[in-house]
């Protein structure tokens, strides 16, 4: 099992509706190649973990990186694994959309959301870098 962790920024012309779109199309892509994950979009960035096999991963990696819909692309970790974080979801989503929420408020909807997914059951260093830069781009968003 292959992990990978990358963020992004949306551009401008990426609206909220190409956003769901985009969400369905990869569900049904990743459901049908065996694929994991979560993906978090906040403040027009993008952060998300891929679990699958290898080569499945990298190719879809390197399909996102030539999207044009967004930028600054940045690979934040890497980690072979013997299980998956997110079993269950063919492609997990939360949205904060635009809203202006506190910080403690927003780690707080995201903890829970992440509870339901049992992924904090399954700690590695993968892990706490994942809800690490999920932390860190809630809060940024916040100040």
């Amino acid at each position: 099992m292959f992990s990978l962790i990358y963020r992004s920024v949306a551009r401008e012309s990426f609206i909220e509706s190409d956003i769901y779109k985009m969400l369905s199309d990869a569900r049904d892509f990743n459901a049908e190649h065996h694929i994991t994950g979560c993906l978090l979009y906040h403040d027009r960035k993008f952060l998300q973990l891929l679990e699958g096999e290898k080569s499945l991963v990298i190719g879809l990696f390197n399909a996102i990186e030539s999207d044009p819909r967004h930028h600054k692309i940045a690979v934040l970790k890497t980690e072979d694994r013997q299980d998956r974080i997110f079993d269950r979801w063919s492609m997990a989503f939360y949205d904060y959309g635009n809203l202006r929420l506190s910080a403690q408020h927003k780690l707080r909807q995201i903890d829970q959301f992440f509870e339901s997914s049992k992924a904090f059951e399954k700690s590695s260093k993968l892990t706490s870098n994942y809800f690490g830069e999920v932390r860190e781009m809630l809060l940024d968003s916040a100040l």
